[in-house]
């Protein structure tokens, strides 16, 4: 699987939340990412802050992220969205040595700062 190491002394299985936990610490250090979209109701009543608007899911081998953000206006988006992708990326690859096999980034909105 996509979120399994196995070496010469056994396997570590690494949980989707803690990938999910990762990506969303990398997100929320980039410029121009105002907030983070909740999936849907449940999550947000839950208070998931740590994966918030993370979806990570593991299919066959590969790791797939979708992240729902929302970005300050007068940013251009494009290189939130950029800025987002490298961090996360890295910092998935830094912190487990798993690559990222598909990353969606869903603008959900544009907030105006104050």
């Amino acid at each position: 699987m996509g979120n399994v190491i196995v070496n010469e002394k056994g396997r570590i299985v690494i949980a989707p939340e803690a990938i999910a936990q990762l990506a969303y610490r990398a997100v929320s250090e980039c410029f121009g990412v105002v907030g983070m979209q909740a999936k849907n109701f449940a999550q947000y009543f839950r208070g998931e802050g740590g994966n918030k608007g993370i979806e990570v899911k593991v299919k066959e081998d590969a790791l797939y992220l979708t992240i729902q953000i929302q970005v300050g206006y007068g940013t251009k988006i494009s290189e939130v969205a950029k800025n987002v992708s490298e961090a996360v990326n890295y910092t998935i690859r830094q912190y487990t040595g798993l690559q990222i096999d598909h990353l969606d980034i869903k603008i959900a909105g544009i907030r105006v700062l104050d």
